[in-house]
């Protein structure tokens, strides 16, 4: 029975997969690449007259970083890999040249792009590839646990942070409803005195002249701006609510916004599908609330107590290397209390 994918194995995969598709483009000799030792490849390659670019992940270490991470939560490893080119002779090549060939390619690959984008048991994480030194008690070291293998050209990379997703993942905690501050004369009459005020909005101008500008957005309730709102669950006052948002930044734009909700059995949950959302005004001024151009929304439930946030993302391919990238607003939280 073959052994169930594991997240470093997922993260070596796609490492793996992805030079495999740069390194075989149309155009170029077909080159293997596999996982495996260097002495597995040089045995198994024995003979042959196919390229093999062997990636051997040989040493895993903690990040030194994230001391606080519970087990339930995401840990770091700082992943090791050691590339070694197996090339053969090709006319008017040898295979020494063929070696550096491919070898410099590979160090080419990971020097215009560092940074990757991976999928692991479905959530996506950004891996940076660092080219490290190797000096030669590494070399030796490395070299003398395979065998007979005689050394081949080579070079280590650093492949981090690579995730250690759990199993059973620990359940997030709600965010704060909102912070206020209360008045009032006596401890005695607190209920009866009391006044809360909400943190003000701040005129939130997003940078649309900058490539990576994200969103800004916020709610208008009752003619005013509010970054969170609470209801009583059962409450006239949820039921007659709608949630509308204003959106700010570069006005006609396209943007995504998305819920998520809180629930205690299983923590924050993104709700599917999310909905699509136009820029209707450069900025958000709160004492421009009652003329604000808003979009209304439905709420994802508003039955029972729990937490609802919602943002916007907006996508944008970025210029210098043509990668696709999302930015998201700052967050809405609306709270659900009671019943």
């Amino acid at each position: 029975m073959a052994l169930a994918l594991s997240p470093l194995s997922q993260v070596c995969k796609g490492i793996r997969a992805y030079l495999d598709g740069e390194i075989n483009a149309p155009t170029r000799s077909k080159v293997t690449v596999v996982l495996a030792t260097p002495a597995e490849t040089a045995s198994a390659g024995a003979g042959d007259s196919e390229h093999r670019l062997n990636l051997f992940f040989y040493r895993f270490e903690p990040p030194g970083l994230f001391p606080d991470i519970l087990p339930g939560e995401t840990g770091w490893l700082r992943t090791f890999c050691l590339i070694t080119p197996f090339a053969v002779d090709e006319e008017p090549v040898g295979a020494g040249e063929n070696d550096l060939r491919l070898l410099g390619e590979v160090i080419r690959i990971f020097h215009e792009r560092p940074v990757h984008l991976l999928t692991v048991d479905g959530e996506e994480y950004h891996l940076q590839v660092i080219f490290q030194p190797l000096g030669l008690d590494q070399l030796n070291q490395l070299w003398s646990t395979q065998g007979d293998t005689i050394y081949r050209p080579s070079a280590l990379f650093e492949i981090s942070l690579t995730p250690v997703v759990p199993a059973t993942k620990a359940v997030s905690a709600p965010l704060t409803g909102g912070f206020g501050l209360g008045m009032q004369a006596t401890m005695e009459r607190r209920e009866a005195s009391a006044i809360g005020t909400r943190p003000e909005v701040p005129v939130m101008n997003p940078d649309t002249a900058q490539e990576a500008w994200a969103p800004a957005i916020a709610f208008v309730h009752q003619g005013a701006c509010a970054l969170s709102l609470g209801f009583a669950v059962g409450s006239a006052e949820l039921a007659a609510f709608v949630p509308r948002v204003w959106i700010a930044g570069k006005v006609g734009a396209s943007v995504t916004l998305r819920w998520e909700t809180w629930a205690a059995a299983a923590g924050w949950q993104t709700v599917d599908p999310a909905v699509a959302g136009v820029v209707a005004s450069a900025g958000i001024d709160p004492n421009e609330a009652a003329g604000a151009v808003t979009q209304a929304l439905t709420l994802p439930f508003a039955d029972h107590a729990g937490q609802l946030m919602l943002y916007a993302e907006r996508s944008y391919t970025r210029a210098s290397d043509g990668v696709v990238l999302t930015v998201r607003s700052n967050p809405l939280l609306i709270n659900l209390y009671g019943g």
